[in-house]
C-alpha cells in the first residue's frame, strides 16, 4: 500500500490554523486580565491547551484534505475466462446534438451508458473502441475499472479520429465488420460481445457482408440508441447549427441493421434491459485469477468531514 498527494502544496492552507491559535491565546490573555481585575476565576491552562489542540486538529485535517491524499494498493483480480465485451462509441459530429446548450450531449449520455454497463459486469473484461467511418480500439478488454473510466472520459471525443469528410453522415456501420476480422478480442475468447452506442444516423451499409464478417469472427452485437428527435447541435456560444437536423429515419435504419445481425436495439435509458442482454450473451462460467491491478481511493472527502468533529467540539466549548 502506498500514499500519494495530488496537490501537496495546497496543504499550506493549514497554516491558517496558526493564526487561529494566536487569536485564541491572545483572547485568553485578555480574558485572564479582565478576570483578575474583577477578582473572578480565569480559564485554566489545561482548558487553553485543549482548545489549542482542537484548533491544530481542525487545521491539520483541512490541510490533509487540501493536499488530496490517495491511497493505492495492488490486489488480485478474478474474472470470467473466455468472455469479453467491447463498447463501441459513436464519435461522429451528430453525437454533439442535445435539446439545449445546458443539457448533456448524446456523447455525454453515451458515456453514462458505458459506465453503467461496466459497473454492472465487474467480473467481465470490457474494452472501448470508437466508431465513425472506421473502428479504432482505445482500450482492449480488461478488468481494470480505472483504466476504463480514464479512456471513456479522456480518450473518447467527437471525431477522434476524424472521419472521411466526403460522407454525408459519417457513421458507417460497415466498419463494424472489422470487429470480426481484426484482433479486437483475445483469440481464446469464445464469447465476444460488441455493444454499439450510437444515435443511429448512418450511411447505407451492405448488411449481408457485415453479417458474414461478424459471424466469421464470432462477434455478437447489441445496439444502444442515444437519440431524440428534438435535438440540435450548438456551438460554444449556444448558437444552433442550421446545417444539422436530426434524421427521422435513424430508428428505422438502426433496427434494419440490427435485424440483419440478430441484435437487439435498446433505448439509452433502459439499463436493466441492456445488462440483461449482455449477461444473456455472456452466459455463465467460473471466475479465475487474472493477475493483479492497482486500486486507488481518494481520502480528501473523509478528511474534510472529519475536520467538522473537532470544530464542533471547539464551538461547543466556546459557548459553555
Amino acid at each position: 500500500m502506498s500514499v500519494s498527494f495530488l496537490t501537496p502544496l495546497a496543504a499550506l492552507v493549514g497554516l491558517i490554523g496558526a493564526l487561529g491559535a494566536w487569536a485564541l491565546v491572545a483572547a485568553r490573555r485578555r480574558s485572564a486580565a479582565i478576570a483578575t481585575s474583577l477578582r473572578l476565576p480565569a480559564a485554566g491552562r489545561r482548558a487553553t491547551l485543549v482548545d489549542l489542540g482542537l484548533v491544530a486538529l481542525v487545521s491539520g485535517l483541512v490541510a490533509l484534505a487540501a493536499a488530496q491524499p490517495v491511497v493505492a494498493r495492488s490486489e488480485s483480480t478474478r474474472g470470467r475466462e473466455g468472455a469479453e465485451v467491447l463498447i463501441v462509441m459513436d464519435v461522429t459530429r451528430s453525437m454533439l446534438a442535445r435539446r439545449a446548450p445546458s443539457e448533456p450531449t448524446r456523447l455525454d449520455r453515451a458515456r453514462a451508458v458505458a459506465k453503467r454497463l461496466r459497473s454492472a459486469i465487474p467480473e467481465t473484461r470490457v474494452g472501448v473502441a470508437s466508431l465513425s467511418d472506421r473502428v479504432l480500439p482505445h482500450l482492449f478488454p480488461t478488468l481494470g475499472a480505472n483504466a476504463f473510466a480514464a479512456v471513456i472520459d479522456r480518450a473518447i471525443g467527437i471525431e477522434r479520429p476524424p472521419p472521411d469528410r466526403r460522407a454525408r453522415r459519417a457513421t458507417a456501420f460497415a466498419a463494424l465488420g472489422d470487429l470480426g476480422r481484426v484482433a479486437f478480442f483475445r483469440p481464446d475468447s469464445a464469447r465476444r460481445i460488441a455493444v454499439v452506442v450510437t444515435d443511429g444516423e448512418t450511411i447505407p451499409v451492405d448488411l449481408e457482408t457485415l453479417s458474414d464478417r461478424l459471424r466469421e469472427g464470432h462477434v455478437s452485437t447489441i445496439f444502444v440508441q442515444v437519440w431524440r428527435g428534438d435535438e440540435a447541435v450548438f456551438d460554444d456560444q449556444g448558437v444552433r447549427d442550421p446545417a444539422y437536423r436530426p434524421d427521422p429515419t435513424s430508428s428505422r435504419s438502426l433496427r434494419l441493421v440490427a435485424g440483419a445481425l440478430d441484435a437487439p436495439v435498446i433505448n439509452e435509458g433502459d439499463t436493466r434491459s441492456l445488462v440483461a442482454a449482455v449477461r444473456e450473451r455472456l452466459g455463465r462460467g467460473p471466475l479465475v485469477a487474472q493477475g493483479r491491478q492497482l486500486v486507488s481511493k481518494e481520502l480528501a472527502p473523509q478528511a474534510l468531514l472529519a475536520a467538522f468533529v473537532p470544530l464542533a467540539v471547539l464551538l461547543y466549548r466556546r459557548n459553555l
